[in-house]
């Protein structure tokens, strides 16, 4: 039952936000002559008042507290192995859109990962492929695959207890939640709720001084994360681009030696 909830609402979301991209593909049509720029924000108003709300409320008054008290309890380096822990849940993510991407290697690096580091690196709690055999995690997931093969960003969105989206991340985080190992597990739905508040608070407490010095040091914070999440998920998915490249054109023995 978790996961068929699970997988009713990430197609929920996927539904609506596919039919706000529609919209927003026809209205572009409509206006050709229309100059789209990076930052491309029609929904500011609706935007502000839900970053208002996720950060001035959600996040002052309870996600924040509730990190420093995570953050007191537990040493640095029981949160950074749970950290650990979490992410190697997210191999399935990861593993099918390397695979979507046609990134093999990648998807052969992730499997290789989730093997060594769930049973030598005890669940995830260490990062075993990383630390003794050099293997690195990809970054990838659906919304990066949807960018790779063309698909722009539509309009920046904000919603309420979620992280920054555009419509085509929207879309992809729906897919990514249907590939969440943590749903289809035969806990009570309460379990698996505990579980994802956990990851969160821990990921909190990790970054709470990075959080308070960017918060510091700019005076246009809405702008600032909106601006900061648009280019790093370009950067992330030019990245994945030339990894791809890279991996299907692999450069002479010669030249791959020189380097």
């Amino acid at each position: 039952m978790p996961g068929l909830r699970r997988y009713a609402a990430g197609l929920l979301v996927v539904i609506a936000l596919a039919s706000s991209a529609a919209v927003g593909v026809a209205s572009a049509d409509d206006d050709s002559a229309a100059v789209v720029s990076d930052d491309y924000d029609p929904w500011r108003s609706f935007n502000e008042k839900m970053f208002f709300f996720n950060h001035d409320v959600l996040d002052r008054y309870l996600l924040k507290p509730v990190a420093k008290g995570w953050n007191r309890a537990l040493p640095d380096v029981a949160k950074r192995a749970l950290d650990r822990a979490f992410d190697n849940l997210g191999m399935p993510k990861r593993l099918v859109n390397n695979l979507l991407q046609r990134r093999f290697g990648g998807a052969g690096r992730e499997l290789a990962r989730f093997g060594v580091n769930t049973t030598v690196g005890v669940v995830g709690l260490v990062d075993v492929a990383k630390a003794g055999l050099h293997i690195e995690k990809s970054d990838a997931d659906t919304g990066q695959t949807l960018g790779v093969y063309g698909f722009g960003p539509g309009p920046y969105l904000v919603l309420p207890t979620l992280q920054p989206l555009t419509v085509r991340d929207g879309i992809g985080y729906g897919v990514d939640g249907v590939l969440d190992p943590v749903g289809y597990l035969f806990v009570p739905f309460f379990a698996t709720t505990a579980i994802s508040v956990v990851k969160q608070v821990n990921e909190r407490s990790l970054n709470l001084e990075v959080f308070q010095n960017v918060e510091d040091s700019v005076l246009d914070l809405y702008s600032a994360v909106r601006n900061g999440y648009l280019q790093r998920r370009q950067r992330s998915i030019e990245e994945a681009m030339a990894a791809r490249h890279t991996e299907q054109h692999p450069p002479p023995a010669r030249e791959a030696a020189a380097r």
